[in-house]
């Protein structure tokens, strides 16, 4: 079954239950998250992985609303706000561009790359559930979220020579805010730090923001609509108090592709090389709920 048709009979279910509807039932849930990004990593020419993903922590709290259709069977809509994210880390041969929107210089070499990625969702999954037996639930649906918040902290460190033949070594922290930053955006301290290139003192960021290597705008990096599917199932401690488990698997590419450019190498002309590729996300949630 295609994304497309899943999404159709879930809203189709929950449009025609309306006329058999029970009474509502209301309630709230909050927990932690372990998320990850799910892609393509880039290779080095000897097909070496350059580039990893790790698990990141996050936390979630909504509402939900609830409609039984029968004592066994019913529907569930949510409204929730969801850390997601992931641990990006890069390790091996690379690029760094100094002065992107002026006279730009180019350098190539090595590049270590620590970047913890927090994307804040505003999450509306509708899922039908099942209770076999009175205290167990369930559930599966689908999901749409809506990018509300999308940030990444960490730092890089460059080790290689300028195109004249000049060395070239650097650390500097990296700072996202993938909604707002500007292109070639940065900041920095006095004394500014610089290295000697053509025995002149070229200036670098004490901090990069998400665009501070491009001379034009190239947008946000995580695209503001996904899709996904949902899975899991609660553990009824009484009528009302309920311990769950779910996965939450994105369907739909997080990543635009003019912002998802190779940490590897430019083309022949020092332009960006972007990858067309497809990022989604992987969420496993905890939660601990109440239904009025």
């Amino acid at each position: 079954m295609t994304c497309k048709n899943l999404f159709l009979l879930i809203f189709i279910l929950g449009a025609a239950c309306t006329t058999q509807a029970q009474d509502l039932k209301f309630g709230v849930r909050a927990g932690m998250n372990m998320n990850i990004l799910k892609g393509p990593m880039e290779t080095d020419d000897d097909g070496n992985e350059v580039e990893s993903y790790d698990w990141t922590s996050g936390f979630h709290v909504g509402f939900t609303v609830t409609m039984p259709l029968t004592e066994l069977m019913g529907v569930r809509g949510e409204f929730v706000f969801t850390q997601r994210g992931t641990d990006r880390f890069y390790d091996g041969p690379s690029y760094y561009i100094f002065q992107p929107d002026s006279d730009p210089i180019y350098a190539t070499g090595n590049s270590k790359v620590n970047l913890s990625v927090t994307n804040s969702y505003l999450n509306l999954p509708l899922t039908g559930y099942v209770r076999p037996v009175e205290w167990l639930e369930i559930f599966a649906g689908g999901n749409i979220g809506f990018l509300i918040s999308s940030t990444a902290f960490g730092d890089i460190t460059f080790d290689g020579k300028a195109t004249n033949g000049a060395p070239v070594s650097l650390r500097h922290e990296l700072d996202y805010r993938y909604f707002i930053d500007d292109p070639a955006q940065a900041t920095y301290i006095s004394p500014v730090n610089t290295v000697t290139i053509g025995g002149e003192k070229i200036p670098y960021p004490h901090v990069g923001r998400a665009q501070y290597m491009f001379a034009q705008d190239r947008g946000s990096l995580y695209r503001v609509i996904e899709l996904g599917g949902v899975a899991g199932l609660s553990v009824y401690l009484n009528k009302g108090l309920y311990l769950s488990a779910r996965a939450n698997i994105g369907f739909t590419d997080l990543t635009k592709t003019k912002a998802d450019v190779s940490w590897l190498k430019l083309d022949n002309n020092n332009d960006f090389i972007t990858r067309n590729d497809k990022d989604t996300n992987l969420s496993l949630q905890a939660s601990i709920g109440f239904h009025f």
